[in-house]
Parts: structure tokens; sequence; C-alpha cells
């Protein structure tokens, strides 16, 4: 199996099945989806994604991206409107309270997001939704502009939760890098004028290892362990967990 897949009309549009955990087990193709902008999605796109068994499209853009490029729609998937901004700022201060300025641009941005209460109500509605895609055939897909920073910090916890190393999930987050060698596309589709800058900035920025780096430092220095911050910031325990691990691993 591909794991970038090139249909017109997608960014960043790529593959999360085939990764081992380190349970022993696979996870499953045909399940899970990271993207980035889908409004252009051409007649064929949508067919392939039909017969994908897509069903879920969860969309972590916020409402005026939504509004200036919403997604395409189509009888055989629904879309939930799940905006990881604008933050509440409580996860600016805790992140700033490790950091001293140590991390990259994306990485303290990626710290409060994962920190902030709204940015973490926003991954446990992903959570939710995933736990609900349970059926034999079925997909999910999640997704934001450029398919790197929202999505990229949801692959981040899905991975992870899956049992995935970290990194392979490190390896995973620098493939959004080979998008950027088409710039142009890339600046003609995902640079709003009228938008918001911080979000254009991060769109324009690659990322590095130091952005997810930072993303593990915050999580274990404020949760102590993975599994802690899955239960305590998302509402994912040990039974959910099995849950979703029987439903996404083979």
């Amino acid at each position: 199996m591909k794991r970038i897949l090139n249909l017109e009309g997608a960014i960043n549009l790529r593959e999360l099945g085939g990764y081992p955990t380190k349970d022993g087990t696979t996870i499953k193709y045909n399940k899970l989806l990271r993207s980035g902008d889908i409004s252009n999605l051409t007649g064929k796109s949508l067919s392939y994604l039909k017969n994908y068994g897509l069903r879920y499209v969860v969309d972590f853009r916020s409402n005026s991206e939504q509004q200036t490029w919403a997604d395409k729609t189509a009888d055989f998937y629904k879309i939930y409107s799940d905006p990881v901004y604008p933050l509440k700022g409580n996860g600016d201060k805790l992140a700033g309270i490790i950091n001293h300025g140590d991390y990259s641009y994306l990485g303290m941005i990626y710290q409060s997001v994962v920190l902030d209460q709204h940015g973490q109500q926003a991954y446990k509605i992903l959570f939710d939704l995933l736990l609900n895609n349970d059926q034999e055939h079925q997909a999910l897909l999640f997704h934001c502009a450029a398919g790197k920073d929202r999505t990229g910090i949801g692959a981040l916890l899905v991975l992870k939760a899956l049992g995935v190393d970290d990194e392979t999930i490190t390896r995973d987050y620098l493939l959004t890098n080979l998008m950027y060698e088409n710039r142009q596309t890339i600046e003609a589709t995902l640079n709003n004028e009228n938008g918001d800058q911080d979000i254009n900035q991060m769109n324009m920025t690659k990322g590095d290892l130091d952005d997810i780096t930072s993303v593990f430092k915050a999580i274990e220095h404020y949760y102590g362990t993975f599994d802690n911050y899955l239960d305590k910031a998302l509402g994912i325990d040990k039974t959910k967990l099995n849950k979703l691990k029987a439903i996404y691993t083979e």
C-alpha cells in the first residue's frame, strides 16, 4: 500500500495503516487517513475515497477557513467541524514555563495546543469519533489546511495511543516536508491574505524533529505518562484505549 495518496484536489493526503506497534500488532489499512485541504477533490478522487470506505471527515480548521475553503461534500461521508483554534490561552502559559525559549516557533505552538483546554477538547472529539468508527470497511479522515500542524498533532496523538514508537511517529510527521517541494501550489492554495496570519505562517513553515520532541516533553512534564494524558486530557481511559486498539490494529 502507498503511504502518500496523490489524489487530485487533495493536499498531503496520507495512509496511516501499516505502521507497527510496540504490542507486536500493525495499524490496519483502510481505517485512518490524515490530510490537508480537501476542498478541491475531483469526482475521480471522491470515487477512490468511496471505495476506500471513507465515512467520517474531521475538519480541524477554523470557522473562517471552513467557510473560505469548504470541504467537498459527498453522500458517503459526514463532515464534523472540529476547530483547534482559537485556543483559550492557558496552554501558552504552561508551555512558556517549561521552555524559556528553547523550542522552535512551531514547537512552542504545538506545546500550547496539547496543553490548552480548547485544543484538548478538539482532540477529544477526534478520539470520540475514532471510537465510533468501529464498523468493518469504514474509515475516518482528519485534516486541516496543510495537513502538517493541527493534523500532525492529531496523528501523533493517535499513533502514540495505538502503540507506535516515537521514531516512527516522527518519520510520519516529517513526510509532510515532501509536500513543500511544490511551494507554488502550497502558497496559492493555503496562503489566505485575509485570514489568520499565525495560521498562514504555520502553513508556510516546514516541520523539524524538535517540533515533535517538544510535544512529548510537554506531555511528560505535566502528565507524567502519555496514558495519563490520554485519560485526564482526552477522556480515553484504559477500557476506551483497548477498544481503540481493537478497532485500528491487527
